[in-house]
């Protein structure tokens, strides 16, 4: 094999993007090894640790809805605009395209249409939906078909549909069940935030876009309140993406907290480490009374009796509430119930056979928008193990149904119920198995990438 360096342009669209691009240049470097591997484009956080020259951030790219859109346009031309003069004067090996089909799907057609290089389109957009696979070629060219190569694409019945439209798809195993692995054990992550693991814990993930923080984090807040009222010993721990504002984060928690109700029963821990805050968020925590016994090895308080008098009854003591950033794999693992907003978070729940509350909430206009284009969507679910299993296997809540009242009653129905949680467990983990595959599809994708780029040989 030549040793010429390998030069791959990449572009990814917000945080799942930037994660999958950079595991597979990772493998891509580990399967053609000592040749040397080097990478530029659009990323973020991720795919510059794994070594890629990141022209420019995508992380502010993604905007859901005709107005969020239309306010990123005019940045978003300019950087198109730029890569394709980039990739003009300088030729890569092949064009890696991720997800981001409104930014990426123009630039792959321009490249092919230019001869620039090979175009691998890498997590296809809209590859989770199910379609209908035709039964004869469309006379109307599919957009992907003309805009790519090669395409690897996470689902099965997306790989289907590509090839029947003509497209060079494959499906081998969904990326994900190579990465989603936490990276810290059970001692070090109970020490380092202080949490008890013989007490339930709940996992919030409100997401990354700022629309998704403003929207979504106070019910999560609100209903973690309530939740810790009804379940005695609760902890929760708020998993942070990469790209998420922390400082804007806290804030948000404090101002719900300022307002009283129910915020004002969690304790936020963000300072302190280790064995200090182990001791302060133990001491938070109600001495148990009588405790129920799941089949997960945890234990859970029996529900608190009605009291006839209810000034009479104790004031709670706060529940300890933790954000972990950039650990959301660890994060997840961990707890017992995971109450996400829906996209890619949810797939990692499933992988990790977690039990969870699905829930997205946007702004009062998006909403309306949503209502309007919703019947020509033909979507029956929004959460992706949900979509896997074409049943509601886990409850979706979504716009004003995701309240605080509404998330908190399901929360406590799973937690109170081990039955429940088993069964729930069994059924996703079946799931995940016969739907995504098996693991080994970061490196199989890498492999295609490979023949792709040594079947056109730069000129």
């Amino acid at each position: 094999m030549s040793e010429r360096p390998i030069t791959i342009a990449m572009i990814a669209g917000e945080s799942s993007g930037d994660r999958q691009g950079a595991a597979l240049l990772e493998a891509l470097r580990k399967l053609v090894a000592p040749r040397p591997v080097t990478a530029w484009g659009g990323g973020g956080k991720l795919m510059a640790a794994a070594g890629v020259d990141v022209h420019y951030n995508s992380d502010p790219w993604s905007s859901i809805g005709i107005v969020a859109t239309l306010f990123s346009i005019p940045y978003l031309l300019s950087v198109r605009a730029k890569l394709k003069r980039s990739l003009k004067a300088n030729p890569p090996d092949a064009l890696v395209l991720i997800d981001a089909g409104a930014f990426n799907v123009e630039i792959g057609r321009w490249a092919k249409q230019h001869g620039i290089c090979p175009v691998f389109y890498y997590f296809p957009p809209g590859s989770w939906r199910r379609p209908e696979i035709p039964d004869a070629p469309s006379s109307k060219p599919n957009k992907l078909v003309s805009a790519t190569d090669r395409i690897v694409t996470p689902f099965p019945w997306s790989a289907d549909y590509l090839n029947a439209v003509g497209a060079d798809a494959h499906f081998v195993g969904h990326p994900l069940l190579d990465i989603v692995k936490p990276q810290m054990t059970d001692g070090e992550f109970y020490e380092r935030f202080g949490l008890d693991p013989m007490r339930p814990i709940v996992a919030l993930l409100p997401g990354s876009r700022m629309f998704e923080l403003t929207h979504i984090l106070p019910p999560l807040i609100g209903a973690a309140g309530e939740i810790s009222r009804r379940i005695p010993g609760v902890q929760f721990v708020l998993a942070l993406a990469p790209s998420a504002p922390r400082a804007y984060v806290e804030e948000m928690i404090r101002r719900e907290q300022r307002q009283g109700g129910r915020a004002a029963r969690l304790q936020l821990f963000i300072h302190q480490a280790g064995d200090k805050l182990a001791q302060i968020a133990h001491s938070t925590l109600p001495s148990p009374s009588a405790q129920m016994a799941t089949t997960e090895g945890m234990t859970l308080p029996a529900p608190e009796e009605e009291s006839p008098a209810p000034r009479e009854r104790p004031i709670p003591k706060q529940a300890p509430l933790v954000i972990c950033e950039d650990l959301t794999y660890d994060v997840m693992s961990r707890s017992d119930l995971v109450i996400t907003k829906s996209g890619t978070s949810t797939l990692e729940a499933a992988i990790l056979h977690k039990p969870m509350i699905i829930v997205y909430r946007v702004s009062s206009f998006m909403a309306f928008e949503y209502r309007l284009r919703k019947p020509k969507l033909k979507i029956k679910h929004f959460g992706m193990p949900n979509i896997m299993a074409d049943e509601a296997l886990f409850p979706e809540l979504l716009q004003d149904e995701a309240n605080p009242e509404a998330i908190s009653e399901l929360a406590v129905g799973i937690l109170l119920q081990p039955e429940r949680l088993m069964s729930l467990k069994t059924r996703v983990t079946e799931l995940v198995h016969r739907v995504l595959g098996e693991p080994g599809g970061v490196e199989r994708s890498a492999q295609l990438l490979l023949d792709l780029i040594e079947s056109h040989p730069r000129r």
